[in-house]
């Protein structure tokens, strides 16, 4: 039998094993905007524009300069391109996720339980959302949750890290916009270390209030699941897949919102910044 050169012999292993890893991470199109649509990533994109106009009206109501506050929002909703910033979330996705893993997170959401909790999540995407948590809020008031109830929202707060998620994205829009800003005016010098000691004094003095928000927001959203449905899909984020399933998401959502927000805001610097 002929030999093999050592050096061709290992340069042919490395290729095999560089292949297979290659392949174990290749995602399918398909398979990422199946996930989109199934994690609720879509909905929620697809319904800030909405949002945005429906707050737009209440803030018209006080606006010192109406018109002005309009032409903000028209340049804010005129960045939004929907394809663009769904590509940000599906290169993040593919970047991030093998197909192996892929494959257990569609196995996961095509399931009943999952299906009606992003149902019920849908609710957080709807233009009336605001309205709808305040008189529900109301509601709540004469008719507190249980013990029970409070236990299991409390906890699925804490494991799927919703407050940090949360302000992670919070401070990627807030980056987005000093980005933005800083491209609209070059002339101007923008000093990097006070904008970060803000920012972080921004998430000292955001926390607290986050935190209760997003204890409402989960009675709310889940108010038509029992405790008992509720344990389950905390169970899942408890395990590594669905903890990396909640920071490449909101990973993503971060980067998609950071890239529209630098947008937005360096046209309106430039609209009105002279």
């Amino acid at each position: 039998m002929k030999k093999i050169n050592l050096l061709n012999f290992i340069i042919l292993l490395l290729s095999l094993t560089f292949s297979q890893l290659s392949a174990a991470k290749n995602i399918s199109d398909e398979d990422v905007t199946q996930y989109l649509a199934l994690s609720g990533i879509d909905s929620a994109l697809q319904g800030i524009p909405a949002q945005m106009r429906a707050m737009n009206q209440q803030m018209q109501m006080t606006a010192k300069d109406p018109e002005q506050s309009q032409k903000v929002m028209e340049i804010l909703l005129n960045a939004w391109q929907l394809e663009e910033v769904k590509l940000v979330v599906s290169e993040h996705v593919k970047d991030n996720f093998t197909a192996s893993e892929m494959q257990q997170l569609l196995q996961w959401l095509n399931g009943d339980l999952a299906r009606r909790i992003k149902l019920a999540e849908e609710k957080a995407s709807a233009p009336s959302f605001n309205q709808d948590f305040m008189s529900y809020m109301a509601a709540l008031q004469t008719t507190p949750p249980t013990p029970a109830r409070v236990k299991v929202i409390r906890e699925f707060v804490e494991v799927t890290n919703l407050v940090e998620h949360s302000l992670n994205i919070v401070l990627a829009v807030a980056k987005g916009t000093v980005e933005g800003l800083t491209v609209a005016n070059p002339g101007q010098s923008i000093n990097t270390e006070q904008v970060q000691q803000q920012m972080a004094q921004m998430e000292q003095m955001m926390r607290p209030a986050l935190e209760q928000q997003m204890i409402m927001v989960s009675y709310f959203i889940y108010d038509q699941l029992t405790e008992q449905e509720i344990e389950q899909y905390t169970k899942f984020y408890q395990q590594p897949l669905g903890q990396k399933e909640l920071t490449v998401m909101y990973d993503g959502i971060g980067q998609a919102l950071n890239f529209w927000s630098t947008t937005a805001f360096e046209n309106i610097a430039s609209e009105f910044i002279e």
